[in-house]
C-alpha cells in the first residue's frame, strides 16, 4: 500500500455546500417549477407550446432541486462531522498544552522562590582569619550573586493559543484559557476550535471541582450540545450524567454511569445505569451509530472522554 496522508479541505465543503444550495434556489424559479404558465398575450401563439414545455419539465427540475438538497446536506454534514472529530481531539491537545506550560511555570517559580529565600536565610559557619585562629561568623545559604542561579519565572501563563493559516485553505485557531485559584489549583478551562470565520467552531467548557469532579459542556458545530456532569465522592467512585441537546435545546438524549478510579492519576471505569444500554464507550451514544466512540471530548482531569 503506498503511504499517503489524507487531508480534508472542511472549507471546500461547507462552500460546496452553500453552492449547491445556491443552484437548488436558482432551479426554484417559479416557472421552472410549474407554479404559473405563459398566457397568449406573453408569447402569442407560441404559449402553448411554451407551457407545454414547462408542465413537462415540472418534474425533473423538482426531483433535481431535491438532489441538490440531499447533496447540500451530505457535504455540510460530511464537513462538519471531520471537523467534529478533529477538533475535539485538537481540544484535548490544547489543553494539555496549557497545563503543561503552567506545570513548567510553576517548577521555575518553586525554584526561583526557594532560592531567594536561601539568599534572604543565614547560618553560623566556622572561618579562621590570617592567624589561623577559628571564629564564627555569619554566610547566607545561597550567593544571591550568582550567574547561576534560578532566572525569575515571568508571568504565570493563563492558557495556549495556536493558529495556522497555511496557504490560506487550512486555517485553525485554538485557544484555551485556564483559571486557577490563589493555590495554583486548576479550575475552569474555556477551550475553542474553530477555522477563523469559516463558520466552523468546536468549544469546551470545564468547570472543576474537589474530589475530581467537573461539568464540562461541549457546544458542537451545528449549534447542538453535550453537558457531561461528574461527581466523585473523594474516595475514587462517582456518577456521571451526559445529556445531549439539539440546536434548538432540546433535549435528545440522557444516560447516567458509576464509576470507579477518579483518584488523581488513575483511568475512572464507567458502568452505563441503563440496563439495556448500547453504550459501551461511555459517551451517551449507540454504539451502532457511533463510528467513532468519541465524538465528545472532555478536559476533565481523570476523564475517559
Amino acid at each position: 500500500m503506498p503511504d499517503f496522508d489524507v487531508a480534508i479541505d472542511y472549507e471546500l465543503l461547507r462552500q460546496l455546500a452553500a453552492d449547491t444550495e445556491r443552484l437548488k434556489d436558482q432551479l426554484g424559479d417559479s416557472r421552472l417549477m410549474g407554479h404559473a404558465f405563459y398566457n397568449k398575450g406573453d408569447l402569442g401563439g407560441a404559449y402553448g407550446a411554451a407551457n407545454y414545455f414547462l408542465f413537462q419539465w415540472t418534474g425533473p427540475w423538482e426531483n433535481a432541486r431535491k438532489l441538490l438538497e440531499s447533496l447540500g446536506a451530505t457535504y455540510k454534514g460530511a464537513a462538519e462531522k471531520w471537523f467534529e472529530t478533529d477538533a475535539s481531539y485538537a481540544a484535548q491537545a490544547n489543553v494539555q498544552a496549557a497545563g503543561w506550560y503552567h506545570s513548567a511555570w510553576e517548577m521555575k517559580k518553586e525554584a526561583y522562590d526557594s532560592w531567594k529565600w536561601m539568599t534572604e536565610q543565614e547560618m553560623l559557619v566556622h572561618g579562621w582569619d590570617e592567624n589561623g585562629n577559628p571564629y564564627l561568623k555569619k554566610q547566607k545559604l545561597a550567593d544571591p550573586n550568582d550567574p547561576n542561579a534560578p532566572k525569575p519565572p515571568g508571568y504565570e501563563p493563563t492558557g495556549y493559543e495556536y493558529t495556522h493559516d497555511g496557504d490560506g485553505t487550512d486555517k485553525v485557531h485554538n485557544s484555551t484559557q485556564n483559571t486557577y485559584d490563589s493555590d495554583g489549583k486548576l479550575k475552569a478551562t474555556d477551550t475553542t476550535i474553530d477555522d477563523m470565520g469559516g463558520g466552523l467552531s468546536y468549544h469546551e467548557h470545564t468547570d472543576h471541582w474537589d474530589d475530581n469532579s467537573y461539568t464540562t459542556t461541549v457546544t458542537h458545530t451545528d449549534g447542538s450540545t453535550t453537558v457531561i456532569e461528574v461527581h466523585g465522592d473523594g474516595k475514587g467512585n462517582g456518577t456521571k450524567n451526559v445529556t445531549n441537546t439539539d440546536k434548538d435545546g432540546k433535549t435528545v438524549d440522557k444516560s447516567s454511569y458509576s464509576g470507579t478510579g477518579l483518584k488523581e492519576g488513575q483511568d475512572p471505569k464507567w458502568t452505563n445505569n441503563d440496563p439495556d444500554a448500547t453504550d459501551t464507550d461511555g459517551d451517551g451514544k449507540n454504539d451502532k451509530n457511533d463510528s467513532d466512540g468519541a465524538q465528545n471530548s472532555n478536559t476533565g482531569a481523570g476523564s475517559t472522554y
